[in-house]
């Protein structure tokens, strides 16, 4: 399978993977990772892997393209994103940004669009008109924009808000999570047609992603471990922050793989407006719920 980058929002195939879920299922998995979130697609249509986990609107894109790519589990159901900034300086509102520089990565990085999108929907105003810039930059460079004092704040993901924290001293404020809500941020696709050649196998997948969803939320610790060995470069206070972090922010772990029309809707409207997607995706045709659906009923998982 292949994953857009090496993310926390992937920990649950990460967990099935070091602690053996998916060899339970009777799966030999290797995961490795595309440099960008519309690469895992060009793979998984390639017939170079048979999972694909990226954002979930490029199955809208796919489609476009004449693909025939299914949605089969999710993978992020919140944006897990969080400001950092000096101590003192953190927002608790949306309100609290204007007229303030954002340190991201470049558009169109949700670092980027994802506050961009938060501001407009749901603060209701125009960022560049209340004076909110970013200052745009290559991976890695959140951080020591914040430090160096050329940007206000930052938008990053874990586990660069752990880093900041533990390593750098910075404070860590309004997890965006709880202002856009529920939404199918990432998740597991496949192409139609080997779901239906190997039927089997996509729901023992989506099986092990739910045992492991489960797992995660019964025993927190398993994701501080799994995490620990798959970002080995993280430092262990950091990891430990970030499990916490990541876990206490209801969505950004699922409790179960199921795709709701609400976090659709929600995903392709986000996307829409960054401009990432190319249209509005129908959802009857390109989720497929029946396989974490049985999964759940199998596993007693039920969110």
């Amino acid at each position: 399978m292949t994953t857009a980058l090496r993310l926390a929002n992937y920990t649950p195939a990460y967990t099935a993977l070091h602690e053996g879920i998916f060899a339970k299922h009777g799966l030999q998995v290797e995961i490795a990772a595309a440099s960008s979130v519309a690469e895992p697609i060009s793979i998984l249509n390639a017939g170079r892997a048979e999972f694909a986990m990226t954002g979930t609107g490029m199955a809208v894109n796919s489609a476009i393209e004449g693909a025939d790519t299914r949605v089969i589990a999710k993978m992020a159901g919140a944006i897990g994103l969080w400001f950092i900034s000096k101590p003192g300086a953190g927002v608790k509102t949306l309100e609290d940004i204007k007229g303030k520089s954002i340190a991201s990565y470049r558009f169109p990085s949700n670092t980027v669009s994802s506050p961009t999108y938060a501001m407009e929907s749901v603060g209701g105003f125009d960022p560049k008109e209340a004076g909110v810039s970013f200052v745009e930059g290559p991976l890695g460079s959140i951080i020591p924009t914040v430090v160096d004092g050329r940007a206000d704040l930052g938008c990053v993901f874990e586990w660069d808000a752990s880093i900041a924290e533990a390593v750098h001293g910075l404070e860590v404020s309004l997890p965006l999570a709880g202002v856009l809500g529920p939404i199918a941020f990432t998740s597991t696709l496949v192409s139609a047609a080997y779901a239906e050649k190997n039927p089997e196998v996509v729901q023992s997948f989506v099986n092990a992603l739910t045992e492991s969803m489960q797992l995660l939320h019964a025993n927190p610790d398993v994701y501080a471990r799994v995490s620990a060995q798959e970002f080995n470069q993280v430092p262990p206070a950091a990891i430990e922050a970030g499990a916490r972090r990541l876990l206490g922010v209801e969505g950004v772990v699922p409790r179960n793989p199921v795709v709701t029309r609400q976090e659709w809707d929600a995903i392709v409207a986000h996307d829409l407006a960054a401009g990432t997607v190319r249209g509005q995706g129908d959802y009857d045709a390109l989720v497929d719920m029946s396989y974490a659906e049985r999964a759940i009923a199998a596993l007693g998982n039920k969110g």
